[in-house]
């Protein structure tokens, strides 16, 4: 339970995948509801003794028992929100018990947000000149996406189909006389939108949000001959279908007990005497404070990323911010310009909305999917600006691409010492190796190797797809390509060798 509201967010989904979608009055109970779980779903606090103690290793957490099933009561803070994520999540509490069963309803949520984060970059690469808004996108996955990610908590699909429903209507817009061409991205749009519209009241903002930016970048005009499309209409009505949904349980929510409205856990803050104006001021003299949960703060936001991996991903987000500035015409990076506002004010409008009945409550990582748009439209600003491909450029974007692989394969295994070991004043990874307090599933070495295996793929992937034909590592793939070309040079059975030119000639 080491993700922020975690056991509330997973005694809700145990609780919808039982068929517990609505609250009822009688359910209510201080800051949450009571639900029918089994009780090793129901006593998961138990979990969290490591939250915001960050020298306490994860030893701390008491065994989840396989056999503890009988049904209990269990209060979640989470009663409001919509069940739709919950459903997908908690189906694995059904076949499974104890941690299998709580592993099982991670990977579940992994694999949904996994497929929203690939859909939209896969989105961006059909759109004419994608090489700078795929890189940005790529800057846009920081050590914090992939974290909440992981987790089960609605942010985390949140963000990945924010992502995915802005980047597939991009290439809508771009490609709207040959929507054939990009059938994909429309199915993408409208599962995204509707998955989004039935995640958290919020999302409604982001999607909106994601809307204004995209058709600042192509004009409202395109948005009209998108429905001149027929698979446009039928994907347009399925996904009204699934906002008005979404929108029917908001309003079916109102009416609930007032005691489930709920703040996230242990951060509810009242200030008495503070007006909607000042709390509005607040946050966005607060802005800037919001960018190291963009980048990484793990746990239960007390483990900030080593600083190494935030000076980088700092260089990199001020770039994305500096570059839009070298765009002419200046008209291209309008979009760019209404999502950077949208980021800083948009959260302040609604922190000021909810000042006097919750407090100061915002996070840094609710604003992930507004960053995520800013961070991609800062892309789509520059990509006509062209992407150098000689020899310096190649150097330079090898050594940010590997400096970034290491980042990240930093930021996993400082979040993992932090559980292992313990993080205090004193360097312990050492410790780690030798006399390591706690071990997650396959323990944390083969964890270590999968994910830099992983991140390893996935940066040869991207330098691949920015220069193909060249290689990433430059003296082992030279070793390589020189043995390629050597057995396309030679000579074989039925292949006349021009003296000349040296080359086949067939």
């Amino acid at each position: 339970m080491a993700f922020p509201d975690e056991p509330s967010h997973t005694i809700k989904a145990a609780a919808v995948a039982r068929g517990q979608f609505t609250i009822q009055v009688g359910q209510s109970y201080g800051h949450g509801i009571h639900v029918q779980v089994p009780s090793y779903i129901s006593n998961l606090a138990a979990q969290t003794c490591t939250a915001f103690k960050r020298d306490v290793t994860a030893s701390c957490a008491p065994p989840i028992p396989m056999d503890d099933n009988y049904m209990t009561i269990g209060v979640t803070s989470a009663g409001l929100y919509n069940p739709s994520y919950y459903w997908l999540v908690g189906l694995p509490s059904l076949l499974l018990t104890g941690e299998p069963a709580v592993l099982a309803m991670r990977v579940v949520s992994a694999i949904l947000s996994s497929i929203f984060l690939a859909a939209g970059v896969t989105a961006l690469t059909r759109m004419r000149k994608p090489k700078w808004p795929v890189t940005a996108a790529c800057v846009a996955l920081t050590p914090m996406v992939l974290y909440m990610s992981s987790g089960i908590n609605p942010n985390s699909i949140e963000i990945a189909a924010t992502m995915a429903a802005f980047c597939g209507l991009l290439v809508c817009l771009e490609n709207v006389r040959r929507l054939n061409d990009v059938k994909p991205a429309i199915f993408t749009v409208g599962i995204s939108a509707v998955v989004l519209a039935n995640t958290r009241n919020v999302s409604l903002v982001w999607l909106l949000v994601a809307f204004v930016v995209a058709v600042m970048f192509f004009g409202l005009h395109r948005v009209g001959q998108l429905f001149r499309n027929r698979l446009v209409l039928v994907t347009f009505a399925f996904t009204m279908l699934g906002l008005a949904l979404g929108l029917a349980w908001i309003i079916l929510m109102l009416f609930a007990p007032g005691s489930t409205a709920a703040a996230p856990e242990g951060i509810i803050n009242i200030v008495d005497g503070v007006r909607p104006d000042q709390a509005f001021v607040t946050m966005m003299d607060r802005s800037f404070d919001f960018v190291a949960q963009y980048i990484g703060v793990m746990g239960w936001l007390e483990v900030p990323a080593p600083q190494a991996v935030m000076q980088y991903w700092s260089l990199l987000l001020t770039a994305a911010v500096l570059l839009p500035f070298l765009t002419r015409p200046r008209r291209l990076a309008v979009g760019f310009w209404v999502a950077l506002l949208s980021l800083a004010i948009v959260p302040a409008l609604i922190q000021a909305a909810l000042i006097s009945s919750v407090g100061y409550i915002w996070q840094g990582r609710y604003n992930l999917p507004l960053f995520m748009i800013t961070v991609i439209a800062a892309g789509i600003a520059v990509r006509f600006r062209p992407f150098a491909a000689d020899n310096a450029s190649h150097r330079m974007v090898r050594v940010l691409i590997l400096a970034g692989s290491v980042a990240h394969i930093y930021a996993f295994m400082n979040a993992l010492r932090r559980y292992v070991v313990g993080l205090n004043e004193k360097g312990n990874w050492q410790i780690m190796i030798t006399n390591p307090d706690w071990q997650p599933p396959l323990g944390w070495p083969i964890l270590a190797l999968i994910y830099t295996a992983l991140v390893s793929v996935a940066a040869f992937a991207l330098y691949s797809y920015l220069f193909p034909g060249s290689v990433l590592l430059e003296w082992p793939g030279r070793l390589l390509l020189r043995r390629r070309d050597a057995r396309l040079e030679a000579p074989s059975a039925g292949v006349v060798v021009d003296s000349t030119s040296k080359s086949p000639v067939s």
